[in-house]
């Protein structure tokens, strides 16, 4: 990380008042949350944060989208109840984005045939799991709309688990726990998710705003998080971020493809 972090005990974390307990007198974190760093606490605190509701997710989203890598920064620092947890973040937004895109437009088989190229190998492949499918072309349908808006976001949190572990990888040599590489991917996932929901509004005025929120938004916003979270050089945190970035294209454009070929496969 690119500032020492006062790993003393004596001093709180979250707020930076000077502890005389296991609990801090004036923010009330628990001293010892802020240096745990294994997968099982942090699923932990995830799900007791889940289902409350309180004025720190104004604050998270506005940093979240002012100051790229804030969040995880200040998470991974200690500053643990200042914010939402980022996985309350992620499906918030996910829950959000997924009702918003069935309750618009709940027949995606419809809008994916009657707006896409005739030779769309896509396409053409739905199309041939229909023929070849046992089912009539509604009950196919149906079921294709189904098994997508079941599964699309599972597919995402595989993509993430992807996309962190490549974190991972290119940090080895770090001191860095793969919670902290989770951490900074459920941030990044949920910029992605606005911008997804952003370019899908949009793209009916612009065709092309889709491709632009999906895909070159979220290039500029990784290189300002990688750069506050693991470097403070342009140049390290550009070729990372670069790397990141063609990573993240291929991964976010195997989800969306895949989610589709699944669907069609399960459907038949």
């Amino acid at each position: 990380m690119q500032e020492t972090i006062d790993k003393t005990g004596h001093i709180c974390q979250n707020c930076g008042a000077e502890l005389s307990g296991k609990f801090c007198s004036n923010c009330g974190q628990d001293s010892s949350l802020a240096f745990n760093r294994s997968i099982f606490y942090i699923i932990i605190h995830f799900l007791e944060e889940l289902f409350v509701w309180d004025s720190r997710i104004f604050r998270s989203v506005k940093y979240l989208f002012t100051k790229p890598g804030f969040l995880t920064y200040e998470y991974i620092s200690g500053k643990i109840n200042s914010y939402i947890s980022p996985l309350k973040m992620f499906l918030f937004t996910s829950l959000v984005l997924f009702f918003i895109m069935i309750q618009s437009d709940p027949d995606h088989y419809k809008s994916m045939i009657s707006e896409s190229e005739e030779d769309d190998y896509f396409v053409s492949f739905v199309i041939e799991q229909q023929k070849n499918s046992s089912s009539t072309p509604e009950v196919f349908k149906d079921n294709f709309n189904d098994q997508f808006n079941d599964n699309i976001t599972l597919y995402l949190l595989l993509t993430m688990l992807i996309f962190s572990l490549l974190l991972k990888l290119l940090y080895f040599t770090r001191k860095y726990y793969y919670s902290e590489h989770l951490v900074f991917t459920l941030h990044f996932f949920t910029f992605v998710l606005w911008c997804l929901l952003a370019g899908g509004y949009l793209e009916r005025f612009v065709d092309e705003l889709l491709f632009f929120f999906l895909y070159f938004v979220p290039g500029i916003y990784l290189f300002f998080s990688v750069k506050r979270v693991y470097h403070k050089s342009f140049w390290g945190a550009f070729l990372v971020a670069g790397f990141m970035t063609v990573s993240y294209g291929i991964l976010i454009s195997i989800w969306i493809l895949g989610s589709v070929m699944l669907s069609a496969y399960r459907a038949a």
